[in-house]
């Protein structure tokens, strides 16, 4: 089923094996965000 939201082509599993550093410095995988609750997961991309 399309919805049409671009989000619904991501693959979470994927997403959830990306290590990235946390505010600490100390690398967290992403699926550790989710795994006992849900989530919002925003991107920034900085600009200039």
């Amino acid at each position: 089923m399309n919805t049409g939201n671009s989000l619904a082509a991501v693959d979470i599993a994927a997403l959830a094996g990306i290590a990235l550093p946390d505010h600490t410095g100390a690398v967290r995988r992403l699926g550790e965000a989710w795994a006992d609750r849900p989530v919002v997961l925003v991107f920034l991309r900085h600009f200039g």
